[in-house]
């Protein structure tokens, strides 16, 4: 007992100094009850990675809290302080140059700190943050540029770069580099740099793994690298070496092509939320997309042969710094309309807009007369952003509700912040009701970062599943007869999450949940790519056992790469039924320089799954280093098999990047079925409904595949459109869909290798 006390006191007294620490520099920090809370259980579960964790909340919050509104943009920048002269005249040289790091002015960070170094004592900070504007200068000058820009005069002598990745992204900057930097100097300079800060200071994962990843851009790993310095072992096996080799020869009928540019879909900005859906009804997907620096975009998909922006006709150029994008037909007219966050705080309308769709290649702002105007006050420097709108029929009344995972934007610098909160509909006019469903007492003043509904026990109502910033949270929450939210204790998250989804990833008839991992850049790159004791940001699958009760199946991504996600989606590339991934990874800090990564599922002689994947990030320029966040795996083409669109880009303007659109020219030749639900006494796209299809393959067997009619995770709002792989099936047998609300599943007849719609039937 005695020693019981002792760890007690010992946990108050170093909590207790962490945050004095913290004060003391930042004399101006308000720290709120959740701040102290997240820092509590980071002692409580992971000690020695609360270093890195306040080290990472000082460094977003240092450069966040110098964000404001920017009257002529719409978006929250840092050029106020460049229009300031004052403020200008209170920073050195070295804050200049970090300031202009991080605005994305990378030359201009080289100059400003190498300027600082010949007036001033070098020191470790300076050193590094001078290596890492070799590197985005590198990355500017040998990969941006090419992306985003037609071959100019005075660089005819390097036309061969243009000429072979002006279209392909995935050529440049994904790992391992397909087409390496022809201007190697900056790369050079920084890895010089990298080596100097390793002398200097000794054995430093992070550095190290920089000086690695600068040499191979330049296509002189492991050469050039000092042998005390290079990498081995599992994550260069993956992307250099032997793994790599047998995932190209395993999945060689795979084959996929960059074509975001050539289709002109190529958004450059601090990428975040992607739509997609049949906006103007036509038969083809098209793309919504957003990011933290320019405005909500409209690509109208051309009969599957491109795309055309069509933002200003649709009167969208004036939603501006858009964080997520979701889809739904909130009003059930059977037009998809679009829900945007906007972490703009000085936007006095509110932190997002609802924006009908008026069947006419236009949308409306209804964000007011819907009823989803905030009511409550805003605080001054409120920095609280929507994470994640889920949308789901929580009362069977037949319209679409509606909940939004809030959560704070800086961990340890805000005021109170707003709930969660939970909007019922009715007839497309929403109310809060959080406190009448008990989720006020759950999700109170928790950071909710993403939240997906699904009816886990079949019992006719969605249940809620959540995720937050913070561990040992109960994160499946059951709907108590379409009045309440209760917490379970079937799922205790004791990890940090970004991204959830329901998804039947066995196909047993029993909804799985899915959790993309969430972490911080340094302990997490040295857990993927030194191989060190896990610590934070592993993805995995909680299955779903006869009972109700869910067992985490951590082995399920394979590789040993637990790398923190920020944006994740699922679908099937391949029409073999078991689902792919693919995880766009990332955190705030600027040193975060991991890939992105791609998993396909494995399946079974007999058409089950395995219950494993394999690891192919190191294929067709899926591993991107560049941050990642909205994914929607869809037909664009109406082919038959399933792209990958990819927003990319992160925190600050520095990280804006082009997004990516995977065209899947792969030469698989099995089955696979498509179909769209049409709602009468449920919601209109039957979001909620689950599908069961049974089909007979070519030996005669039958092969079961199970799909939860949503749009999957929060940064990627997926189409209501069931892509359904089924391997080498001949036949469809039936088509049973539990619709909303019901318990009893309706039988239907559907066509292999077509688009089926299925209507509910209508008895009254």
């Amino acid at each position: 007992m005695k020693n019981k006390y002792k760890c007690l006191i010992a946990l108050i007294v170093f909590t207790f100094i962490a945050i004095c620490c913290y004060y003391k520099f930042s004399k101006n920090t308000v720290v709120g009850p959740s701040s102290i809370r997240i820092l509590l259980k980071e002692i409580r579960y992971s000690r020695d990675t609360l270093p890195s964790f306040i080290k990472t909340a000082k460094y977003w919050e240092e450069y966040f809290k110098n964000t404001k509104l920017n009257r002529q943009t719409g978006v929250m920048d840092f050029e106020w302080i460049v229009q300031d002269t004052e403020t200008l005249k209170q920073l050195d040289e070295l804050k200049l140059g970090k300031l202009a790091w991080h605005r994305g002015d990378f030359e201009g960070a080289v100059s400003y700190i190498e300027s600082w170094h010949k007036n001033q004592t070098q020191t470790e900070s300076s050193n590094f943050w001078l290596s890492m504007s070799y590197m985005r200068l590198a990355e500017t000058k040998n990969c941006l540029d090419p992306l985003t820009k037609k071959i100019p005069p005075s660089d005819i002598a390097n036309r061969h770069l243009y000429d072979k990745s002006m279209h392909d992204h995935s050529l440049m900057c994904s790992l391992p580099l397909t087409i390496h930097h022809t201007n190697e100097e900056y790369s050079r300079k920084a890895a010089e740099i990298m080596k100097l800060l390793l002398d200097e200071y000794g054995d430093n994962p992070l550095y190290q793994w920089l000086l690695n990843f600068n040499y191979m851009t330049i296509n002189m790993f492991p050469g050039e690298v000092p042998e005390k310095y290079q990498i081995k072992g599992n994550f260069i096996d993956h992307f250099y070496g032997n793994i790599k080799d047998e995932m190209a020869k395993k999945y060689d009928t795979l084959k996929f092509r960059d074509v975001a540019k050539e289709l002109n879909v190529n958004t450059l900005d601090a990428g975040k939320g992607v739509a997609v859906e049949d906006f103007d009804r036509d038969g083809f997907l098209d793309i919504i997309t957003g990011g933290l620096y320019g405005n909500l975009r409209y690509y109208w998909n051309n009969k599957g042969m491109g795309f055309i922006d069509k933002t200003n006709t649709a009167d969208l150029s004036h939603i501006r710094g858009v964080h997520l994008v979701t889809a739904a037909d909130y009003d059930n007219d059977g037009w998809i309309d679009i829900f945007a966050s906007l972490p703009n705080f000085g936007d006095p309308i509110g932190e997002f807009k609802l924006l009908r769709n008026n069947g006419n290649e236009t949308f409306t702002d209804v964000t007011i007369t819907a009823g989803l105007l905030t009511t409550e006050k805003k605080e001054k420097n409120l920095r609280v952003a929507t994470w994640t709108p889920a949308w789901g029929d929580v009362d069977n009344d037949g319209d679409l509700d509606l909940f939004l995972a809030n959560a704070i934007i800086n961990l340890l610098d805000f005021s109170p912040m707003i709930s969660s909160r939970l909007y019922i509909n009715s007839g497309g006019q929403f109310t809060n009701q959080t406190k009448e469903f008990g989720l006020d007492k759950i999700v109170g003043d928790l950071n909710v970062v993403g939240a997906a509904f699904g009816d886990y026990d079949n019992d006719g109502y969605l249940d809620l599943v959540i995720t937050s910033w913070e561990r040992g949270i109960k994160s499946l929450l059951k709907n108590i007869d379409g009045k309440q939210f209760q917490p379970t204790n079937h799922i205790i998250a004791n990890e940090t999450g970004f991204m959830a989804s329901f998804v039947d990833v066995n196909h047993d008839g029993l909804l799985d949940v899915f959790f993309g991992g969430s972490g911080i850049a340094e302990p997490v790159t040295e857990q993927v790519v030194f191989g060190k004791p896990y610590k934070m940001g592993h993805s995995s699958i909680w299955i779903q056992k006869e009972s109700g009760h869910f067992e985490e199946k951590r082995d399920f991504f394979s590789g040993e790469m637990p790398i923190a996600t920020m944006g994740s989606s699922f679908g099937d590339i391949n029409n073999d039924g078991a689902y792919d991934f693919y995880l766009g990874t990332g955190t705030p800090e600027g040193w975060f320089v991991l890939p992105n990564l791609m998993y396909v599922g494995r399946t079974n002689t007999d058409g089950t799954v395995t219950g494993h994947m394999d690891n192919i990030s190191m294929l067709f320029g899926f591993g991107t280093i560049q941050k990642g966040h909205g994914i929607v795996f869809f037909d664009f083409d109406n082919d038959g098999d399933q792209d990958i669109y990819s927003s990319l880009g992160g925190m600050w303007p520095g990280d804006k990047w082009p997004n990516q659109l995977f065209l899947n020219e792969s030469q698989s030749k099995n089955s696979w079925v498509k179909i769209r639900l049409k709602g009468s006494r449920s919601n209109s796209y039957g979001l909620g409904a689950k599908i069961k299809v049974i089909a007979t393959r070519k030996n005669g067997g039958e092969i079961k595949r199970y799909y939860l009619m949503d749009n999957k995770t929060g940064f990627g709002s997926s189409p209501y459109l069931a892509h359904i792989g089924l391997l080498d099936a001949i036949k469809i047998n039936h088509v049973e869909v539990t619709w909303p609300g019901n318990l009893q599943p309706e039988m239907y007849q559907a066509k292999l290798r077509m688009l089926n719609v299925l209507e509910e039937e209508n008895i009254n």
